[in-house]
């Protein structure tokens, strides 16, 4: 068995967080965090505070979905490989979902996120446009390249 260690305070942690090695541990943290948070919400959940800004954390989370595809695309100077009806089909959806926020008289919130949402996707076509002449490859790599040290091999 391969444990692994990550350097928390030197900052590899988060540019290390996704490099899974192997299936149990990915289980294993997603089980910790579920834990965690289902803890706590069962404590809070009679705060309105904690449930709004539970909802806000969620839907800025859920409004951010297409970010980092702008930034790799970004980074590259180039949208080679990417799928654009894909982002067609985001911008169709964050339409319609905005179109029923307004509709339903939603909160606040819900327009700042799918306003959020449509200027990303409408960033990342834009992307297409800009970058439409590089297709060479400038390939970043898909998972972090910082260093996941193992303590025994």
């Amino acid at each position: 068995m391969t444990m692994m260690t990550v350097d928390f305070l030197g900052g590899d942690f988060l540019n290390a967080f996704w490099a899974w090695h192997d299936l149990a541990s990915f289980i294993i943290a997603l089980g910790a965090f579920t834990t965690f948070w289902s803890i706590l919400t069962a404590i809070l959940i009679r705060f309105q505070w904690y449930v709004e800004a539970l909802g806000m954390i969620s839907l800025l989370v859920e409004a951010s979905l297409g970010a980092p595809q702008l930034i790799r695309n970004w980074q590259r100077k180039s949208t080679q490989g990417m799928s654009i009806p894909m982002v067609l089909a985001w911008l169709c959806g964050d339409l319609a979902k905005t179109g029923y926020f307004v509709a339903t008289g939603s909160p606040l919130q819900f327009w700042v996120c799918a306003i959020l949402q449509i200027s990303i996707d409408i960033f990342i076509l834009g992307q297409v446009f800009v970058y439409r002449k590089n297709t060479g490859s400038s390939e970043l790599p898909y998972s972090s390249s910082s260093p996941v040290h193992s303590v025994v091999d």
